[in-house]
């Protein structure tokens, strides 16, 4: 299996979407929040206040079909398919900066969620199964849980997983367990000299950090949605420049453009928004591997509940829609020069709905 889908589904890290919140759009003007109370976001208009925790829902939509991820294999191409069961529910602590950046500091997904995954939408891998979340899961961002406990079942076997702030727990059947660490586990999936439940055990749960971190991941599109795309529309940000020899048919430097789709003065509640990647490359300059995003997100029927206190009660999009999204994983090797292994690409299709309301 390739480097990217082992690091890019197995890592317990933010994902792909977040990083370009280095680039810089600021969608509002004025002062920062943050302290212990409520934080504040100042627009053009009016002031909005921004709650220190929301919960959030992430549900199946009719329009975009289960979430798919495709990538390449010894012998073709392997595909995994999503379908939100009980949907995944939980709550988010987020943090304004002074720039009145919205970020989420921590996490937590609860008991009931739930996730049902085929593996063998392509090649043959590890067959289907469903997850579902036992005990609360509690996240850092940039971390793994440090606490929680998941199911996965197929119809023969059940294996849980208890997490730990250093490492995991996995049992089947109720059997005597097995621990591991995250590092340990990260590669676990791929090694066929492990027992099959263990792999799809690991496997799971990678799979339902892959897809918590991409949803909440889409959150960052809050940022963007603001009265200054009634004048600036679309916004346009340049992605990182590559500091020698892009990827053959790679630009040096690739962007972000974020579009409002609807009409009238400004964005309100039921408008649509395109986010649209074209070879923007995200550069962690600690690190020779990193990543490349093509294609688009189209976030449609937006929600926004602003209460008489001027308080964001709920937001959201009734469907977030992935369009041929591919991510990349470049090499710089030797130094100056990049490339693209063949193997080191996903691609994401499918969608969900999000939704986020104030606690």
């Amino acid at each position: 299996m390739s480097r990217l889908i082992r690091n890019t589904v197995a890592s317990w890290r933010p994902l792909t979407i977040a990083s370009i919140a280095a680039l810089s759009i600021t969608a509002c003007g004025g002062g920062g929040g943050g302290g212990d109370g409520p934080l504040v976001m100042d627009g053009d208009d009016d002031e909005v206040i921004i709650l220190p925790t929301y919960g959030y829902q992430i549900s199946a939509t009719p329009a975009a079909g289960p979430l798919t991820v495709t990538f390449p294999g010894e012998g073709g191409m392997f595909g995994i398919s999503v379908d939100f069961g009980n949907t995944l529910n939980g709550d988010v602590n987020v943090d304004v900066d002074v720039d009145n950046q919205v970020s989420i500091i921590d996490f937590t997904v609860q008991s009931l969620s739930s996730l049902a995954v085929d593996t063998n939408v392509g090649l043959p891998f590890l067959g289907a199964f469903d997850i579902e979340v036992i005990e609360d899961m509690q996240f850092d961002v940039g971390s793994p849980p440090t606490t929680g406990l998941i199911q996965i079942s197929t119809a023969t076997e059940t294996v849980t997983l208890q997490a730990f702030i250093d490492g995991v727990e996995l049992r089947l059947d109720g059997l005597m367990p097995a621990r591991y660490t995250w590092e340990e586990l990260d590669s676990l999936f791929d090694d066929e000299g492990r027992p099959e439940w263990q792999r799809r055990a690991a496997f799971g749960a990678a799979v339902l950090e892959f897809v918590i971190d991409q949803t909440l991941s889409v959150t960052e599109a809050f940022n963007f949605i603001d009265d200054q795309l009634a004048t600036v529309n679309p916004l346009v940000a340049a992605c990182d420049a590559f500091t020698g020899s892009p990827p053959a048919g790679v630009i040096a430097q690739g962007e972000s453009t974020f579009t409002w789709m609807g009409v009238g003065p400004t964005p309100m509640g039921g408008d649509d928004f395109r986010w649209l990647f074209t070879d923007c490359w995200i550069d962690d300059v600690s690190d020779i591997d990193d990543t490349l995003l093509n294609g688009s997100i189209d976030l449609r029927n937006y929600i926004e509940i602003i209460d008489a206190q001027s308080r964001l009660i709920g937001t959201g999009f009734d469907e977030v829609i992935y369009t041929d999204f591919e991510i990349a994983d470049t090499r710089e090797n030797p130094p100056g020069t990049f490339t693209i292994d063949p193997s080191d690409r996903l691609t994401i299709n499918g969608g969900f709905d999000l939704a986020i309301i104030g606690n």
